[in-house]
């Protein structure tokens, strides 16, 4: 049977849709013995090469092999601590927060950030709903971000601000959309791409929270060129990394490594430490820097 590279676009328990650049995709299986002994859970995640032997149909199809990833987006497993690649071979991580609805958070924008910045992608920051904060509340997030060297965009459905920008973005590029649920992903492709069927949710009228409208991640192909991949809406993520290396992923950090008086410094309550010392001169922003304490202190 003739065998062909693909690309992972969607995946169930049991199955995997291959994209092999016609306009069929393939159902596959993969081989039992693929990864034989090895534990770890998403062995092929959305955005993998795979190569595949195609059955005597030509619409079905074997998973031989993954090729190696140049990125991967992903998070640590609360329940067995194993890693899960939300998805593989990105170009871009899009995190987009809401100010008001639901209400930002910012730990949860930087958790983001350093899985992006350790999986090898580039980190942007979508700011959506703006129609629903003032200016005031945009840019004092908005400004913390650029000053970091981070893109940010603003962009709101209703008012049409900021999709063009967000589609040269996305131009020719694999971008993963990942947020907290409710922050409006599902809405800005679908304003984006309104061809493609995506579901549209809406916030707990109890508690103030998106409901999960994406139950895995999902890659899409954008008709001029390049990938979205949607994940699911998230309230909690775990970066998959280890403590010791967690600084080196907070760009502010990084003049300041290595000046610390005590090799191995966590930066939290070591005397004559330099990011401390940062800290209080300004330098790095409370909101960062608590950020980086209440990520160092869940791994």
């Amino acid at each position: 049977m003739p065998q062909i590279i693909g690309t992972v676009i969607r995946r169930t328990k049991n199955f995997y849709y291959v994209d092999i650049g016609d306009a069929e995709l393939r159902l596959c299986h993969i081989r039992a013995n693929l990864f034989y002994g090895n534990s770890k859970t998403n062995l092929v995640a959305v955005g993998d090469e795979v190569e595949i032997e195609t059955t005597d149909s030509n619409k079905a199809g074997w998973i031989l092999n993954k090729l190696p990833r140049r990125t991967i987006l992903s998070r640590r497993q609360s329940a067995d601590s194993s890693e899960q690649v939300l998805a593989s071979n990105a170009d871009k991580v899009l995190v987009v927060a809401s100010i008001r609805s639901p209400p930002l958070r910012n730990v949860l924008i930087d958790r983001f950030f350093v899985a992006g910045s350790y999986g090898g992608l580039e980190n942007v920051l979508i700011l959506s709903k703006a129609d629903l904060s003032t200016q005031e509340e945009i840019s004092s997030i908005k400004n913390l971000y650029l000053s970091l060297g981070y893109n940010v965009l603003v962009t709101s459905v209703p008012e049409s601000k900021g999709l063009d920008s967000l589609r040269k973005l996305m131009h020719k590029q694999t971008s993963v959309l990942c947020g907290h649920s409710g922050v409006g992903k599902s809405s800005l492709i679908r304003a984006l791409f309104p061809n493609w069927k995506i579901r549209i949710g809406s916030l707990s009228g109890k508690t103030g929270k998106g409901r999960h409208t994406t139950r895995m991640a999902e890659m899409y192909r954008i008709p001029s060129g390049g990938y979205v991949v949607d994940t699911p809406g998230i309230r909690e993520f775990q970066p998959a990394i280890e403590p010791n290396e967690l600084d080196s992923h907070f760009v502010e950090f990084l003049p300041y490594l290595g000046e610390c008086r005590f090799k191995g410094c966590t930066h939290r309550h070591e005397p004559q430490c330099a990011i401390k010392e940062a800290y209080k001169e300004e330098k790095i922003s409370e909101k960062r820097y608590k950020s980086y304490i209440s990520i160092y202190e869940s791994l």
